[in-house]
C-alpha cells in the first residue's frame, strides 16, 4: 500500500473506534481466547511448517516458542498485521506481552511517542508505523474497545518476556498473507501444521465450508494437520455437525475428538481443540 492508502485506513478506523459505525472486517482480536499452553502441549508443532491465522498474534508468539522450521500467517482482516508491529514494539519497548494498558487509557502519549521513535526495518513494519500514528492522531491519542474484540478472560501463553523466545522474534521476519478462507486460494508451499483458531465458526453456508475445505486440502502436506477450536458454539449443536459432515466429505478425516480443559472464569471444564488430518493421496 502506499503511505496515502495506509493513512486513509488509519482514518477509517479513527471512525470506527469513535462508535461511529460497526464494521466487522476491520476488528482485531486484542488476544486470543484459547488455552494455548493446554493446546500446544497437546499438539507439538516443533520442526513442523506452519501456516496459523494470525488474528491478535498470539498463535504466532505461541508458535515460535515451539522452535518449528517455519511460521507463516494469514487473515482476513488486512490490519492484523499492523497489530502484530504494535504488540512487537509493545514487547521489545515497554516489556508487556499483553498491550492491556492500551485499553484503559483516555491519552497515551507514551505510545504515541514509542511509535513516532520506530525505526523500520522493511516496508511492513513502516506501513504499520504510519497506521499507528495516524491512528492516535486522529483518535485523540488513545485507542478504543470499538476497534477491537475483547476477550472475556486473559488466557495462558506459553511465552512471557523474561524468556529467550522474545530476543528470538525480533529478527523473524512476518510473512503474511492476506485472504479469506471461505474464498477460493492458492498458495506457493505446503504445509504440516494449519492453525484455524475458531475460525470455521463463521461460516454462513455449506458453500463456503466447502471452499474452506478445498483450499486447506491445497495447503497441506500428506498426513498434516488442521487445529481447530470452537469457543462460541458446542461441539454437538448442529452446526458443528454439519461442519464435520462437509470437512470429511473430501481427503480430510477427523484426527482428534474433542480435548477439555477446566476454566476457571466459568468454573468448569470447557472444550478445548479438535482436529483434521489429511489423508494420503
Amino acid at each position: 500500500m502506499t503511505d496515502e492508502q495506509v493513512k486513509k485506513m488509519a482514518i477509517y478506523a479513527s471512525s470506527l473506534s469513535k462508535g461511529d459505525f460497526y464494521d466487522p472486517s476491520m476488528r482485531l482480536y486484542d488476544r486470543s481466547n484459547e488455552n494455548l499452553v493446554e493446546l500446544f502441549r497437546i499438539y507439538d508443532v516443533s520442526d513442523q511448517d506452519i501456516l496459523t491465522v494470525l488474528a491478535s498474534s498470539d498463535q504466532l508468539f505461541s508458535c515460535y516458542s515451539m522452535n518449528p522450521r517455519s511460521v507463516d500467517t494469514f487473515d482476513k482482516v488486512y490490519i492484523t498485521m499492523y497489530y502484530y508491529y504494535l504488540r512487537k514494539w509493545i514487547i521489545k519497548y515497554q516489556k508487556h506481552t499483553y498491550p492491556s494498558h492500551l485499553f484503559f487509557y483516555d491519552h497515551d502519549m507514551e505510545l504515541y511517542q514509542l511509535i513516532c521513535d520506530i525505526n523500520p526495518d522493511d516496508i511492513q513494519e513502516n506501513e504499520a508505523r504510519i497506521f499507528w500514528k495516524t491512528y492516535l492522531e486522529y483518535n485523540d491519542y488513545h485507542t478504543s474497545n470499538y476497534l477491537f474484540n475483547i476477550a472475556l478472560a486473559d488466557q495462558p501463553r506459553p511465552f512471557n518476556i523474561h524468556s529467550d523466545f522474545f530476543n528470538k522474534i525480533f529478527d523473524k521476519p512476518l510473512n503474511f498473507t492476506c485472504f479469506d478462507l471461505f474464498m477460493p486460494m492458492e498458495l506457493n508451499k505446503k504445509y504440516d501444521v494449519v492453525i484455524l483458531s475458531n475460525m470455521l465458526e463463521y461460516a454462513q453456508n455449506i458453500e463456503q465450508l466447502k471452499c474452506a475445505r478445498d483450499n486447506i486440502e491445497t495447503f497441506l502436506r500428506d498426513d498434516g494437520i488442521v487445529i481447530c477450536t470452537y469457543k462460541i458454539a458446542k461441539h454437538t449443536s448442529p452446526k458443528h455437525l454439519r461442519e464435520l459432515q462437509t470437512m470429511t466429505s473430501g481427503n480430510l478425516c477427523v484426527m482428534d475428538a474433542y480435548h477439555e480443559y477446566y476454566e476457571p472464569l466459568f468454573g468448569k471444564k470447557m472444550d478445548l481443540a479438535y482436529s483434521y488430518q489429511l489423508k494420503k493421496r
